[in-house]
């Protein structure tokens, strides 16, 4: 059940970005700026999704592997 919840989450976010990313033309400048970054952000959360689908449990492992160690 997560692959298809996160799978659909993925799905949903990249349509939620098309719009926004097809309608830049128009806008000044700095709104582009501010959208171009909000929708990187976007597809930052489509990445994650689509490995959490793919393979369940790989970003809990790439997490503790980047995790600094504890020495002591």
């Amino acid at each position: 059940m997560p692959r298809v919840v996160n799978g659909a989450l993925a799905v949903f976010l990249l349509l939620f970005c098309l719009p926004i990313v097809t309608n830049l033309a128009g806008k000044p400048w700095y709104a582009q700026v501010v959208l171009v970054m909000l929708v990187a952000l976007f597809l930052l959360f489509v990445v994650l999704c689509t490995a959490s689908a793919l393979r369940p449990g790989s970003l809990g492992r790439f997490a503790r592997r980047v995790r600094p160690q504890r020495r002591g």
